[in-house]
């Protein structure tokens, strides 16, 4: 949040005399700026003020508390604060809900001031209202002796509301009687409590107040010399000191790390040094009443004006490369490492002594020759140097010739029926003894790192080529000659399905042909009127798979199979013998007959089921469950579909089991 800050002092009617000492202060004697921490502060030491003190950021009535943030308090009749008054997120306040009666609620002893003598004292304060109408705080600060009696006081008045927040600075100038170096700061409540007389104070000082001092020194800008290390110039101060002091006395002050000291001797309203050593110097001039220069208290002094004294540089350069060892025609990225080069130094890269770029602190070359030499100069436009141009180290360069290798294929074919496989194989040329290989596929990655690449699927027009990365140093990837593919479609045989006929009796083979077949060939030729013909005429005795071979006129071939069953009367074997000898061990339909049984079932001399299946595979063993059954004869029924008729039919008849 950004506050407004507001200055108002005041000089007590019964010191106007003693204006002309206040131009000048001292530093704070009492700086109360309550610290600052993430969380609340601690409580103010006991007798300070008499409010209750509360970690929380909205104290009630009659509290208060040490916090960094006010926020949504009150139901958002308060200010919403992020900091103290001089906006540290982190920066401690006194945040007030005054009592309902007025009352003195802040009091501290101040001591270790020098008597007859005029000090500042300030407070910085808000009002927390959000809105008009609230009752205003109204406050009198007052300085006294410690018995009470009354040395200066102000009233703020009622400190009107505002929003924007408002921090408001009061203070007022005093000087202590002859033989007084202790006073009491009070600090009292002329509002009554309720709605409103809500307020936070920060930075309470106490100060000494003096005659103005100014001081002057040639060169300086802005309150700030910069010189060189080094120098013989002397560095001439002179003071100028208002009237206020009877006897005014002077002592000259230095600062060369957060620390003011004096100046041995300097004691006069001039100055003079020789500041040749690097380092910052200020230097200020403190005045105060005769008897009183040494003490912290009683004296007053002017802004300081700093001296910059500046090391002399020593340019420096250092030179990288992302690698000193290349092929040729790689890239080598190089990079200066610069020390006291200034804020805009100059570069100048060199090869073998001749400038090739001014570009900046990088530079970066694909053409270095084996045995090139790399550096650079850097011209430092730093302050203070005297010998501005660095050389640079000198890198060495080792590059490399490309290897000259290539990469031949071979193909197994390259005009092809569909369905075939080619096979592709890569010679390299200097490929070292680990070659890399990508074969391409119509430009595209395909198969594996492999010298030999293998494909049942090309078409026609695609184009095989591999890429070869040989694995000797400074080889580069080879691409390899080309083989664009012929690739002839396939005749096309749709064979009829399997059919059964009667015996005696003759079928078409007339399968469905595409292409431009120039030979037929149907195998086994056994029952054929003509095997070299599309459809020949069939008259098998047996069940019989025959199959076609078609030949186009690009070579290219096609096979497809039909099998004819042939129905006879359904005969079953009359005997079997199943002693495990592996022959005539089970009773079946035999494989050749091409029914489909519904239902076979067989049965002992006492009417007793011994064996039934769906199945025309399956047979009977001659066993029932596990137990082989004795020799004799035994009924077997069937029901199957006729092959011809397609319909159901049955049959029965006896078998002898012999053992």
């Amino acid at each position: 949040m950004k506050y407004v800050s507001v200055l108002i002092f005041f000089l007590a009617s019964s010191f106007v005399q003693a204006q002309t000492c206040t131009g000048g202060l001292g530093d704070p004697i009492t700086n109360i700026t309550f610290g600052a921490g993430a969380n609340y502060g601690p409580p103010l030491a006991a007798g300070i003020t008499n409010l209750q003190y509360v970690s929380d950021q909205c104290p009630a009535d009659g509290q208060y508390t040490i916090a960094h943030t006010v926020n949504g308090c009150w139901g958002g009749t308060w200010l919403n604060l992020s900091g103290d008054h001089t906006g540290d997120a982190n920066g401690y306040m006194m945040v007030i809900n005054a009592s309902y009666n007025p009352s003195d609620f802040y009091v501290q002893t101040v001591t270790g001031l020098c008597p007859a003598t005029t000090y500042q004292f300030a407070a910085w304060v808000m009002n927390l209202a959000m809105f008009q109408g609230q009752i205003l705080p109204n406050i009198t600060l007052s300085i006294e002796k410690t018995d009470g009696t009354l040395l200066d006081s102000i009233h703020t008045g009622d400190i009107t509301q505002a929003n924007p927040a408002r921090w408001t600075q009061y203070g007022f100038y005093f000087t202590t009687p002859a033989g007084v170096s202790t006073v009491v700061l009070r600090m009292t409540n002329n509002a009554p409590g309720g709605i409103g007389n809500d307020l936070a104070i920060d930075d309470i000082t106490f100060r000494p107040a003096g005659p103005p001092i100014t001081i002057a020194t040639s060169g300086a800008v802005n309150d700030t010399v910069t010189l060189c290390a080094g120098g013989t110039q002397t560095q001439s101060f002179q003071g100028t000191v208002g009237s206020c002091y009877g006897s005014p006395v002077y002592q000259w002050q230095q600062n060369l790390g957060g620390t003011w000291t004096d100046i041995s001797g300097a004691v006069n309203l001039s100055y003079s040094t020789i500041p040749a050593t690097a380092g910052v110097y200020s230097y200020r001039l403190t005045a105060a009443q005769s008897g009183n220069i040494g003490i912290v208290t009683c004296k007053v002094a002017s802004s300081p004006i700093t001296i910059d004294v500046l090391k002399v540089p020593a340019p420096a350069v250092i030179i990288t490369d992302s690698s000193s060892s290349i092929c040729a025609g790689q890239a080598v990225n190089f990079t200066a490492l610069v020390t006291d080069g200034g804020n805009q130094p100059i570069y100048q890269w060199l090869v073998n002594g001749a400038s090739v770029s001014t570009a900046g602190p990088t530079y970066s070359s694909s053409t270095l020759n084996n045995g090139d030499q790399v550096s650079c100069l850097m011209t430092s436009n730093a302050a203070c140097v005297i010998n501005p141009v660095a050389v640079s180290n000198t890198l060495d360069m080792t590059v490399t010739p490309i290897v000259n290798s290539s990469v031949t294929i071979g193909a197994s074919a390259t005009t092809i029926c569909q369905d075939s496989l080619v096979l592709f194989k890569a010679t390299p040329t200097n490929g070292g003894a680990t070659p890399a290989y990508q074969w391409m596929l119509n430009g595209q990655p395909t198969g594996a790192n492999a010298a030999v690449y293998s494909s049942p699927d090309l078409k026609d027009g695609d184009v095989v080529s591999v890429v070869m990365l040989g694995s000797l140093y400074c080889s580069i990837p080879k691409t390899s000659n080309a083989f664009t593919m012929t690739v002839y479609p396939l005749p096309v045989i749709v064979m009829p399905p399997d059919t059964v006929i009667a015996a005696g009796s003759s079928i078409v083979l007339n399968p469905l042909i595409m292409g431009q077949i120039v030979s037929y060939q149907w195998s086994p030729p056994t029952w054929l009127d003509r095997p070299d013909v599309a459809a020949p005429l069939a008259s098998p005795i047996t069940t019989t798979t025959y199959q076609l071979k078609v030949t186009a006129g690009n070579g290219c071939t096609a096979t497809g199979k039909e099998t004819i069953g042939v129905f006879y009367e359904l005969l079953m074997p009359t005997a079997f013998t199943p002693n495990g000898d592996g022959r005539n061990d089970v009773f079946r339909l035999p494989p050749s007959v091409p029914v489909t049984i519904i239902r076979f079932s067989i049965y002992n001399r006492w009417g007793q089921q011994v064996f039934s299946t769906g199945n025309s595979g399956e047979g009977w063993d001659g066993r029932m469950g596990d137990k082989p059954q004795p020799t004799g004869a035994y009924v077997w029924t069937m029901e199957y579909y006729n092959p011809l008729t397609k319909k159901p039919e049955k049959k029965a008849g006896t078998v002898m089991l012999v053992r």
